[in-house]
């Protein structure tokens, strides 16, 4: 592990676990070092194993199962593991959602394309994905045969075996957007209002996500989770913000 000390006698320390060191990574970690005025360690897990560590640290991952595994080698992330655990398993969030009070899909889970076909002739616009938002592989499908060729190419992935699991619920009428919460920052909410899903991540403690969000007619309903947001320059201030204020020096 790489430290970077702001002021070497200070027994505060944070890390920054990190795929890549780039500018926004940089950055980050500067403003950090800056404004916090105690040591900062840098890991990049390109270069450096992981141990366990009494400490606090930032997961900046490229990969959430990544995540969901090294969070567990730290005292406290800034996206706890519970975090990450709904972030790999759907109906985990889904549970969480529902005992929170917040609307939740009518979801099923099929494993054999010819069921999926079914579960598609039955529902219709059927909205396709998979235990976790973060594999990317999430669509709208509409017809048997389109439903069971999609079913079939993910049976045949070699990896990872979680695309082979589907989850199917009937799909928005009007859209599906993407929010990203930093903070007490909703990023990318425009009309949606942001308040209800600054109060979600409060409830959930995932200070940096990205939510995939329904819109159903009137209603607005969370379909995934991933505990990551797009770093850009534009982002710096408001993670920085949410690590010293919100969640490190314990007020959110």
């Amino acid at each position: 592990m790489v430290l970077i000390e702001a002021e070497p006698t200070t027994k505060q320390d944070l890390t920054l676990v990190l795929s890549k060191y780039g500018p926004v990574e940089q950055r980050i970690h500067s403003e950090l070092s800056g404004r916090g005025g105690f040591r900062v360690g840098v890991l990049n897990t390109m270069e450096s194993e992981v141990r366990h560590s009494p400490g606090k640290a930032v997961l900046l991952l490229d990969d959430v199962f990544e995540a969901f595994i090294i969070s567990n080698l730290f005292s406290e992330t800034l996206n706890p593991y519970d975090a990450y655990a709904m972030a790999v398993n759907r109906v985990l969030l889904f549970r969480e959602l529902s005992e929170l009070g917040y609307p939740t899909p009518d979801v099923s889970v099929a494993l054999n394309p010819n069921v999926v076909g079914r579960v598609i002739s039955s529902v219709g616009k059927t909205y396709m994905a998979t235990p976790s938002a973060s594999l990317g592989l999430d669509g709208i499908v509409t017809t048997w045969e389109g439903g069971k060729s999609v079913a079939e190419h993910r049976m045949y992935m070699a990896n990872p075996p979680l695309a082979r699991i589907n989850m199917l619920m009937k799909a928005p009428p009007s859209k599906i957007i993407n929010v990203q919460v930093i903070g007490n920052n909703c990023i990318g909410c425009g009309d949606l209002g942001g308040t209800w899903v600054l109060r979600l991540s409060r409830s959930i403690k995932c200070l940096m996500c990205t939510y995939i969000i329904g819109i159903y007619e009137d209603e607005q309903v969370i379909l995934g989770v991933d505990p990551r947001v797009e770093l850009t320059t534009s982002i710096v201030e408001p993670m920085v913000n949410a690590i010293m204020g919100g969640w490190y020096n314990g007020e959110g």
